[in-house]
């Protein structure tokens, strides 16, 4: 297989980016759905008119079902309970259409992460300018309504320094406490990682590092927390960059926290990790839990020679060293054969241990969606795609796949944004679901894919962040900009 390799775009996280939320409801799945909560699993008619839901067309890339990629026999013993309706589609019972906009005045809102919480409510963390911008954590309830017993209305707001908050990740506690992850920085001082823990009315909790606020430098440069994973014994796991200060050379960077926020001083060297891929820039964008307690992480490494961005999967022990036993000790990097990039924006593991990357190829327009599936030992799977590899494409338009989603039967979902060739055309929410195989799923949207536009007065849709929720509902991230050309954080709700 040959695809092209291009330079990859990488995205800004500055106050101008905001998040649009598109949650599924449960249609057709390979397994009986599960209880459902009320409106969250309601039955639901054909999307609003306003709202339309474009499918994609059955395009020709990696992805074309065929029969040896069917639905597997478990589709069949859906009985369509309350929580039955067409896949891909926009969800009615929830907000206005599917979809739920907040904007706050003359301000610019945004946000980059989600999670949903054992009741089916909803929670979204990002940044919001107030007399200078800080973190932003918002929590809806199922229907969609802004929940008012948590922070004021329905939103906290947090200042830790004196100028930029960027919030990257959110993790949910077994106890209701809400994690937060990203960084910030004093004037005149570079950014640090910055882990927050509110309470589950959203009050930051003083049992949490100082004052519910914790902040990690590494010798003093540019830190970037871009991801997190909460361990089952309560412990924190972050990834994202450290940078020097002339920004030239950039290593993945990684701190485990012990559950009081204490940095733990079991993992590399006093609770800090980094990992440099090939003496050039890396980040690392994703992290996930291998069974075991090994640590996944996924993202970039640049070649500038090159002129390339690679993806690229690291694999560490427990105790934050390199695992020697994946990929190339330690390490597997995508390289084509071609002058173009890959950019891996997120990694989940199958229910079988196997790495399944996400994100995009391509340096220039038309870009695609791509998921590249390993084995455990770190190589191409065999058995997934044409030789671990998968593409998306949506009518041939510039697409970016930011976020995936592991369902049942090992199905995945990657959702992000397509944007028109021609100007004059809006971007719009892209999602594809696949089968386990890596071909897609024809019983999602048409033939697998589906594009949908935000509400008239709205432009700029984006998929940022997803999450699982009860009844099979899914929940993704990515910003608009209003007519006054605001950043606005907006949600909706697909069925699956």
């Amino acid at each position: 297989m040959m695809l092209p390799k291009r330079r990859a775009a990488l995205y800004g996280a500055g106050a101008s980016l905001a998040l649009t939320l598109a949650a599924f409801a449960c249609g057709s799945n390979t397994e009986p759905p599960p209880a459902c909560d009320g409106a969250a699993c309601a039955d639901v008619a054909t999307p609003d008119a306003s709202s339309p839901t474009e499918a994609g067309p059955d395009g020709p890339d990696t992805n074309t079902p065929d029969a040896d990629a069917a639905p597997d026999a478990g589709d069949a013993s859906d009985t369509g309970s309350a929580c039955t309706g067409p896949a891909g589609t926009l969800d009615p019972t929830f907000g206005d259409g599917g979809m739920v906009v907040l904007s706050y005045g003359n301000e610019t809102a945004s946000a980059r992460a989600v999670a949903i919480q054992g009741d089916g409510k909803i929670v979204v963390g990002g940044t919001k300018t107030n007399n200078g911008d800080g973190f932003a954590v918002v929590r809806l309830l199922s229907n969609g309504s802004l929940d008012p017993a948590f922070g004021t209305a329905g939103l906290v707001e947090t200042k830790v320094g004196n100028t930029s908050h960027v919030l990257r990740a959110i993790a949910l506690q077994p106890d209701g406490k809400i994690l937060i992850a990203g960084y910030t920085r004093f004037v005149g001082q570079n950014f640090d990682f910055a882990v927050l823990r509110y309470s589950s009315d959203g009050v930051l909790d003083s049992t949490f590092g100082n004052g519910g606020v914790v902040l990690t430098d590494f010798a003093t440069r540019t830190d970037q927390a871009m991801a997190m994973a909460l361990m089952a014994d309560g412990r924190i796991l972050v990834a994202g960059q450290t940078l020097t200060d002339d920004l030239t050379v950039a290593d993945m960077a990684f701190a485990r926290y012990n559950a009081d926020g204490s940095l733990d001083t079991t993992f590399g060297s006093g609770g800090r990790a980094m990992v440099d891929v090939r003496g050039t820039p890396d980040e690392a964008r994703s992290v996930a839990l291998v069974p075991g307690g090994k640590i996944l992480a996924a993202g970039i490494s640049r070649d500038p020679a090159a002129s390339r961005t690679d993806m690229v999967a690291v694999r560490l022990s427990a105790d934050g060293a390199l695992d020697a036993t994946f990929g190339n000790a330690g390490f597997f990097l995508t390289n084509f054969g071609g002058p173009g990039s890959q950019t891996a924006q997120t990694v989940v593991v199958d229910t079988a241990g196997r790495p399944l990357l996400g994100g995009f190829y391509g340096t220039t327009a038309p870009r695609d969606f791509i998921a590249i599936r390993l084995t455990e030992a770190g190589a191409f799977d065999p058995t997934f795609g044409d030789g671990g590899v998968a593409t998306s494409d949506f009518q041939g338009r510039d697409d970016f796949g930011n976020a995936l989603l592991i369902e049942p039967g090992d199905r995945y979902l990657l959702a992000g944004s397509s944007l028109p060739a021609s100007p004059t055309l809006e971007p719009r929410m892209a999602l594809s679901r696949h089968l386990s195989g890596g071909g897609l799923d024809p019983t999602f949207g048409t033939m697998g894919r589906t594009l949908t536009s935000l509400p008239a007065g709205f432009s700029g849709t984006a998929i940022a962040g997803a999450a699982l929720a009860p009844c099979g509902v899914v929940v993704v991230g990515g910003w608009s900009s209003d007519a006054l050309g605001l950043s606005t954080i907006g949600i909706a709700r697909f069925r699956r």
